[in-house]
């Protein structure tokens, strides 16, 4: 195997590990569900309850 065609296929593993990599984080970034303040499935009381302990 030449010395250009090694550098290739470990360039294109590389390439590979890091937009396999990426995507992983970008999916954890994005998680579906209610993360936020704003979702309608937490009740009224329980975002009272969290506000409460949030503060000092």
């Amino acid at each position: 195997m030449s010395a250009t065609l090694q550098t290739a296929v470990a360039l294109g593993i590389v390439a590979l590990a890091a937009i396999l990599l990426l995507r992983s984080w970008l999916k954890k970034r994005h998680q579906p569900g209610c993360g936020s303040e704003s979702c309608s499935a937490v009740s009224p009381e329980i975002k009272k309850i969290q506000a409460k302990l949030r503060k000092p």
